[in-house]
């Protein structure tokens, strides 16, 4: 997973120069924090800017830019968001400890340019979306989901029809199977 930089201060302003979302810890789940300022099916106009003190970052050149602007792409599209980026701030010599700017356009990825209004016929495509495959133990996607969520190891446990821990060694196919049938 990408990160932050180190003794990162990040800030998200909406289009009326309000804050929406900050950290001053280098913590900031973009797409938890601003997305709930998202309404309907209009995509999220706003803009970030971020600083930071750590050591290897000294100034906002090409590269620690690119990294930025990276770690937004991933953070949002891990989500099934897609986002746009435009930068407000110009990579040079600036140090890191001033901001630097960026616009951001993020709406929902339905997989799809032209997808139906309910919901059930939306196609998500970020990676908390994506179906686990047949032939996959069901130890392997509970590992997978532990990663993906974030989550401790040993934490997800999936059950059967019956309430009773899923075999770590059977497929994924047995599983479903049995939640059809059962």
């Amino acid at each position: 997973m990408i990160q932050w930089p180190k003794h990162s201060k990040i800030i998200c302003l909406n289009t009326s120069g309000e804050i929406i979302a900050e950290s001053k810890r280098s913590r900031l789940d973009l797409s938890d924090s601003l997305m709930l300022w998202r309404q309907e099916d209009n995509p999220l106009i706003c803009s970030i800017e971020v600083s930071t003190k750590a050591e290897r970052w000294k100034s906002w050149n090409t590269e620690n830019v690119k990294m930025i602007e990276n770690h937004i792409a991933y953070d949002l599209e891990f989500d099934a968001y897609k986002v746009k980026i435009e930068r407000v701030s110009t990579p040079g010599k600036t140090l890191c400890t001033k901001p630097f700017i960026w616009n951001l356009e993020i709406a929902a990825d339905y997989g799809d340019e032209e997808h139906e209004e309910s919901t059930s016929a939306r196609r998500y495509t970020g990676s908390r979306f994506k179906v686990a495959r047949s032939d996959a133990s069901v130890k392997s996607i509970q590992s997978k989901i532990e990663k993906v969520f974030g989550l401790p190891r040993g934490s997800v446990c999936l059950l059967t029809p019956e309430n009773k821990k899923a075999s770590p060694r059977s497929l994924i196919k047995k599983l479903r199977d049995k939640w059809k049938n059962g």
